[in-house]
């Protein structure tokens, strides 16, 4: 049996709660597709899992509640996972109630990427993109802490959409 084509539509974030909650981050365009599925499959060593969706609650981030995970640690297991859908399960154009604008954020699109410093090498995979009044930053861990890294055109050498790296000339210091 030939495997389906999947969708990447987001990526589950941390474990929220003890009732094995988990929080959501489903690209913008996604979320009315992703709201009129109840399965959901998520990456788990390379295998796409399904898994039937219980609840959704919450505005902007979402919070994820899925059939018979129904304990912290068991939620735990699932963070950090891409969460796709069936490639048929996406809706049609003509299908959609929703109307979304366009992504405010230049960067948003680097959820989940790696960021790779030109001396230092792999920082870490970025957790969440952030709007400060002046500018996007990118929120992740190094080195177990949780860092903000300033994203803008003077700092990012390139983007690389194939490996998902985001490829930056930090200044000295930054991370410290």
């Amino acid at each position: 049996m030939a495997e389906q084509p999947y969708v990447l539509i987001g990526h589950t974030r941390k474990a929220h709660g003890i009732a094995g909650e988990l929080k959501l981050s489903i690209e913008e365009r996604y979320v009315e597709d992703f709201l009129k599925n109840e399965r959901i499959f998520l990456d788990v060593k390379g295998t796409k899992i399904p898994y039937f969706v219980a609840n959704v609650r919450g505005k902007g981030e979402l919070i994820l509640q899925l059939e018979d995970v129904t304990d912290r640690d068991a939620a735990i297991m699932l963070q950090g996972r891409e969460v796709f859908l069936r490639e048929k399960d996406i809706l049609h154009d003509s299908e959609r109630e929703l109307e979304f604008e366009e992504e405010t954020l230049e960067y948003q699109h680097l959820n989940g990427y790696t960021l790779v410093d030109q001396t230092l090498g792999a920082i870490g995979t970025i957790d969440e993109i952030l709007e400060m009044p002046q500018q996007e930053m990118a929120f992740l861990k190094y080195r177990n802490r949780e860092v903000l890294v300033p994203l803008n055109d003077q700092l990012i050498v390139r983007i690389d959409e194939s490996t998902r790296q985001v490829l930056m000339d930090l200044p000295e210091g930054l991370l410290d």
